[in-house]
C-alpha cells in the first residue's frame, strides 16, 4: 500500500467555462468566446463573442440570433 493520499494533477489542457455559454473551451477556442462581434441593432447582444445566443425573441442579427 504505497499509495500517495495526495491526489495526482492532471498535466492535460485547462478547460475554461464560458461566461457568456457555459461550454468549457480551450486555447484554440479563445477568440470565439472572449472577442465582441459587431453583430448589429440588437441592444441586448451589443458586443457579446460569437458564442453569445440572444434570447430576445425579435433579434435580428445573424451572429447572435436565439434559436430556440
Amino acid at each position: 500500500m504505497n499509495q500517495s493520499s495526495v491526489p495526482q494533477q492532471d498535466n492535460g489542457p485547462r478547460l475554461l467555462p464560458c461566461q457568456y455559454c457555459g461550454e468549457a473551451y480551450g486555447p484554440e477556442d479563445v477568440a470565439r468566446h472572449t472577442e465582441p462581434v459587431r453583430c448589429g441593432p440588437c441592444i441586448t447582444c451589443v458586443d457579446k463573442p460569437a458564442c453569445f445566443s440572444c434570447r430576445l425573441m425579435y433579434c435580428v442579427c445573424d451572429v447572435h440570433r436565439y434559436r430556440g
